[in-house]
């Protein structure tokens, strides 16, 4: 995996002032020297390419971002369906939500297991035409989760009236915008295919997650990425301070509101204050130390008080 930062051409990472791109996930299986992480199975026919590989409903690869903080992911893949892919169909009763299952296809999020938060996914229907809920969404399959909202893609790369298991669609490639046949047509219509950009609320610094998912036996469907690249747009240092500073001015409300409730322990409160706070905003270390000063000051005026 690649991690540099990306001054390109491209419409959807043009940097502005203190605002770079940073690539933090890649792969190109089109390039003979390449292999799967290790959390994939490499296939070489009649595309190589990387596969899941367990039986779990999800096999995972971690794109760290080095703690860098970002407000925006940006990023593309190209895959192939293989076999019997169901989109958004849950047909083997899983859990459906993040942290089980929710998709046949490729789910990027962030956030640690247990805490997963949304950002992009790429869905895989079971053909084309209208095949009632295993299709695409944009061809009367199932509905998008809620969770998902808008932020997804789906296509099938299965012309035929039927799918055949573990079979390798290897004709059309998924997401690229192109060969939506029939009740498809819909399913390339948004512009911006293959890419797809997400921007959130507040920054974030936690790494992101690739997910290769399906909810059947491996020797009936699975889902195949040849290629992919996702990148992160570092946020502007000054909203993050501000966002980082709102956080710290809530941490210490919170410390002044707890000291006034237990003043009799007055030696604690710079202690927990301490471990609390300042270890994690060492760039606060003025701003704390002025903080300590008005707890003891405080502490010792309510001992004076009381003799």
């Amino acid at each position: 995996m690649a991690y540099a930062v990306v001054n390109s051409t491209s419409p959807f990472l043009q940097t502005t002032p203190g605002r770079d791109w940073i690539k933090v996930g890649y792969l190109n299986m089109t390039d003979p020297t390449q292999e799967c992480p290790n959390s994939w199975q490499k296939i070489t026919s009649p595309r190589s390419s990387c596969r899941k590989k367990s039986s779990a409903p999800c096999d995972s690869l971690n794109i760290t971002t080095s703690g860098a903080s970002y407000q925006t992911v940006c990023g593309w893949f190209r895959g192939y369906q293989i076999g019997t892919t169901d989109a958004f169909a849950n047909i083997a009763g899983l859990g459906y939500n993040l942290e089980t299952y929710y998709v046949d296809g490729v789910s990027v999020t962030y956030g640690s297991p247990g805490n997963r938060r949304h950002v992009y996914t790429y869905a895989v229907g079971i053909r084309e035409a209208n095949f009632n809920r295993y299709s695409c969404p944009c061809t009367g399959g199932d509905p998008i989760p809620s969770f998902v909202g808008s932020d997804y893609y789906c296509e099938s790369g299965n012309p035929g009236p039927s799918a055949i298991g573990n079979y390798v669609y290897s004709s059309d490639v998924l997401w690229d915008g192109q060969q939506c046949g029939g009740d498809e047509s819909t399913c390339c219509n948004p512009p911006d295919l293959p890419w797809f950009c997400k921007t959130f609320p507040t920054p974030i610094s936690e790494d992101l997650e690739v997910r290769i998912c399906t909810d059947q036996e491996l020797n009936d469907e699975n889902v195949a990425i040849e290629s992919f690249e996702l990148y992160i747009q570092v946020a502007d240092e000054v909203e993050t301070l501000k966002y980082e500073n709102d956080e710290l001015k809530s941490k210490v409300k919170a410390l002044t509101d707890h000291y006034l409730l237990v003043s009799d322990s007055c030696t604690l409160i710079p202690l927990k204050c301490y471990l609390f706070v300042f270890e994690e905003h060492s760039i606060y270390k003025d701003m704390m130390c002025l903080v300590f000063a008005h707890f003891i000051w405080l502490c010792f005026l309510r001992s004076r008080d009381r003799h």
